[in-house]
């Protein structure tokens, strides 16, 4: 191991700030890429519409972190990385919104995490990501301390930078504090931002410089986090003891809850698909709208339930058939669920919650199925959990794709339901349903980026659409 004249040893074995020999002082190449992801994130970023220039900036970072493990890491894994931050880019590219920004940020962990990882290992992947945030955090934390343990000669430049570096960092964060509580302060700020042209110094433009230095520093310190990101989970025997659940109980519960959900599967069998007639003064309509969600609550908590059931299955072999008759019940449960709501939309028309519920649905049903097939391949509860969640991304991923305004207005005016007051409240995603409709004129004008910083892929679609019409029209 380098020892390094007064550095602590735990220290000196990341001492990212010192050459092989110790002796030399920081490496100007990870603080000069920390400098342009700040530049670059204030020229794509700041104060412009979310855009390609966001998407732009991440695989930026994603460059910066290669760069400084370009010889530690091979090919084939700086392939994959790259592979899984691209695929996560896409829907931003399409339109950057909440759920896209999610899944951007998500690649870039994934991206990290296989580079700073030496293995091809999902679960440990997944780690990684979750543990990344926390990590980085505690990195920063570390390589601002070690900064301290050098000590330059009195009088030398590096003294004079190092004694400089406590006074103008607490200055700048009293200026701005002080330019956020007082507006002569920040006018001061602004008017010394604008001898540099297209600079304006604001508490916002700081805040936002800082916040960028302490997100990417840990993309560049990937070699010093490995170590933790890769770290195995502490073991974790789980052991049931007699109480509340044990073999006896859980079998009076799954006899209870069979025969509970067994009452509810022939109500909707007799009234759903048997042409029941229903009573006075209740309509199709009504009961499917008192049944849809509170359904799909308990087809989670059955859910639940199913996986806390399963230590237990061993005890007595006549648990596993009440299980697997149960969770069958609640997979038509969940079917019924998705009737009732089709039969309320086709009532009252379809609104983004209800689209919302329809995914959800079908979701909770394939989740069933999946318990079923763990059950059968006598498959670990972590089995079920890992493609549970791959399902789930799978599905918010191609949702995020989805122009879901779009659908919904081109559903209800098909189906003349619709509700005027709603439908010019959705977002621009539905001008051109309703304009080719020409029931409502709502007003829509879908929004021109200023540059290509704030370009998407659904907004020009949805302008190239709007500009045919105009002209169809015309």
């Amino acid at each position: 191991m380098m020892v390094v004249r007064g550095v602590p040893e735990r220290l000196a074995k990341d001492a990212w700030w010192l050459d092989e020999d110790g002796a030399n002082p920081i490496r100007w190449l990870p603080g000069g890429l920390l400098l342009a992801a700040v530049a670059l994130a204030d020229a794509l970023i700041w104060n412009v519409s979310a855009g390609l220039g966001l998407i732009v900036w991440i695989v930026a970072v994603g460059a910066a972190a290669q760069i400084i493990l370009w010889d530690k890491v091979s090919l084939r894994r700086s392939l994959a990385a790259w592979a899984a931050l691209l695929i996560s880019l896409i829907p931003a590219v399409d339109l950057v919104q909440a759920l896209s920004i999610l899944f951007a940020v998500s690649g870039l962990l994934a991206f990290a995490a296989i580079m700073a990882l030496g293995r091809w290992d999902v679960p440990a992947i997944l780690r990684a990501m979750l543990r990344l945030p926390g990590a980085g955090v505690l990195q920063n934390l570390r390589d601002v301390r070690g900064l301290r343990v050098s000590a330059p000669s009195a009088g030398t430049i590096k003294a004079g930078l190092r004694d400089w570096l406590m006074p103008l960092g607490i200055g700048a964060v009293f200026i701005v504090l002080m330019a956020a509580a007082n507006p002569v302060v920040d006018v001061w700020l602004q008017r010394f931002g604008a001898f540099d042209p297209g600079v304006s110094l604001t508490f916002g433009r700081l805040a936002f410089w800082a916040a960028v230095l302490c997100a990417v520093w840990p993309f560049l310190r990937l070699s010093a986090l490995a170590d933790r990101l890769g770290r195995a989970p502490a073991s974790r025997t789980l052991v049931w003891r007699s109480g509340l659940l044990n073999d006896r109980s859980v079998l009076r519960a799954l006899v209870l809850f069979n025969f509970i959900f067994g009452i509810q599967t022939l109500l909707d069998i007799g009234y759903l698909w048997g042409g029941v007639a229903l009573p006075d003064g209740m309509t199709y309509a009504d009961y499917a709208h008192r049944g849809a969600y509170p359904l799909l609550a308990t087809a989670l908590l059955a859910g639940l339930f199913a996986l806390l059931a399963q230590p237990f299955l061993e005890a007595r072999p006549v648990l596993r058939a009440l299980l697997y008759l149960w969770v069958a019940q609640t997979v038509l449960l969940v079917i019924s669920s998705i009737l009732r709501l089709d039969l309320y939309v086709d009532a009252y028309g379809l609104t983004r919650l209800r689209f919302a519920a329809f995914i959800w649905m079908v979701l909770v049903a394939l989740g069933l199925v999946l318990m079923i097939m763990q059950m059968i391949g006598r498959q670990t509860v972590g089995w079920f959990m890992l493609r549970a969640t791959g399902l789930g991304l799978i599905a918010l991923y191609a949702v995020s794709l989805v122009n879901v305004d779009g659908f919904i207005a081109r559903h209800n005016l098909a189906a003349d339901k619709a509700d005027p007051y709603y439908l010019c409240n959705l977002s621009e995603g539905a001008a051109p349903a309703i304009v080719a409709d020409g029931q409502l004129r709502c007003g829509y004008e879908v929004g021109t980026p200023g540059d290509w910083r704030e370009w998407g892929f659904r907004n020009a679609r949805l302008r190239r659409s709007l500009a045919a019409m105009n002209e169809v029209q015309g």
